[in-house]
């Protein structure tokens, strides 16, 4: 290709290294996993909330809830 071509040239400035631009990219990855250690130790944490909510009916009466539990009888050893 000559000098007359078409084609586009990459600037000489995002070819060259340098030791600031090594710097920098060391310092992003460095807070890239920083960032990503506290997103996972974030994610892993147990968080247990307990919250009971009671909404008022239309007519500003409390709502009435029945629940209705059953256990299960256990065999005792032997017993069969």
């Amino acid at each position: 290709m000559g000098p007359n071509s078409n084609s586009r040239k990459i600037l000489r400035d995002l070819t060259k290294a340098s030791l600031s631009d090594a710097g920098l990219s060391i310092v992003a990855v460095f807070i890239m996993m920083l960032l990503f250690g506290m997103e996972l130790s974030s994610y892993l944490a147990v968080d247990t909330t307990a919250t009971v909510v009671v909404d008022k009916s239309v007519d500003g009466d409390f709502l009435h809830i029945d629940f209705n539990i059953r256990s299960c009888r256990t065999v005792q050893q032997g017993s069969l």
